[in-house]
């Protein structure tokens, strides 16, 4: 195998140079008891009691994952390049009755061609009622990941966040680290010479993110990371589809030898993606969502 250090040096740097973007971090704040309108994971979700809560087609009442406060997050400068709404609340949902968490791998779209959001939803509040009590919104009767009696759910308890912007960049999974290198490696000089030469350094540069770098944990609007593979590959490759270009959001575990918060299967990560155009629009409705473990 090519092993030039210094090159894959230079190439991962510009890779990086290449990437780079300011995303959104959450991190668990255990300080923090977040009220119903507050960003979180988990918990009593805040709604409007106007509209429909969510459900699957069979009548499964769906359960609060993340919720953030748009308004807050734009308030304090966190709303990097206003690829965010400006005001408003934004949900994850998902069925925690379901094994998959409410993942349809099936790839089934609507008459529009955007993925079917049945045992999961992404929920745009535009305005927030500040007013809304939790004893209405208990009344639903939606199942909230600090009951007991829900015992395989990724979410164990109400979580409060810090949040704040940091630089980040691609990571060794994502399905156009290839496309980069190649940009990489022109930048600084380096010639294929051989014809598996290429493969070679690219395996070595990759390496070279795993050791360097790595877009774990929970963001908005950065890089996925994946523990088996990136599921929009395939997807993308065919041109008669949108292509899920943004990650919205991702919920990574979160556990130590102390206390257990967020757990996807054996030690996995969810992904929420979107078409760039859609984001612009605030228009929701054709989600990616996946999760994967070891």
């Amino acid at each position: 195998m090519v092993t030039i250090p210094n090159l894959n040096e230079k190439i991962f740097n510009e890779m990086k140079n290449l990437t780079a973007r300011q995303a959104i971090s959450l991190i668990i704040d255990k300080e923090k008891e977040p009220k119903i309108t507050d960003s979180k994971f988990g918990g009593l979700p805040y709604w409007n009691m106007e509209l429909e809560y969510p459900r699957r087609s069979d009548g499964t009442l769906l359960m609060l994952l993340a919720q953030i406060n748009l308004e807050q997050l734009n308030q304090e400068g966190k709303n990097p390049d206003g690829k965010l709404p400006k005001s408003g609340m934004l949900q994850f949902f998902i069925d925690s009755n379901d094994d998959l968490f409410g993942v349809d791998s099936s790839g089934r779209s609507d008459q529009e061609g955007s993925l079917i959001q049945d045992g999961f939803r992404v929920v745009l509040h535009k305005v927030v009622d500040y007013g809304v009590s939790e004893e209405q919104i208990q009344d639903i009767g939606m199942p909230i990941s600090t009951d007991e009696e829900i015992e395989d759910t990724p979410v164990w308890g109400e979580y409060g966040l810090a949040i704040q912007l940091q630089e980040t960049y691609i990571g060794a999974d994502d399905y156009r680290f290839e496309t980069y290198f190649h940009q990489a490696a022109k930048a600084v000089g380096w010639e294929v010479e051989e014809n598996n030469e290429e493969d070679e350094m690219i395996d070595a540069v990759r390496e070279f993110f795993y050791e360097e770098w790595n877009p774990d944990g929970h963001w908005m609007l950065g890089y996925p990371y994946f523990t088996q593979f990136d599921p929009r590959e395939e997807m993308d490759g065919d041109k008669s589809r949108k292509v899920y270009d943004i990650q919205l959001f991702q919920m990574d575990s979160d556990y130590d030898d102390h206390d257990d918060c967020i757990l996807w299967g054996d030690a996995g990560v969810a992904n929420f993606f979107i078409n760039e155009k859609d984001l612009e629009k605030e228009d929701f409705r054709d989600i990616l969502y996946t999760w994967d473990c070891c």
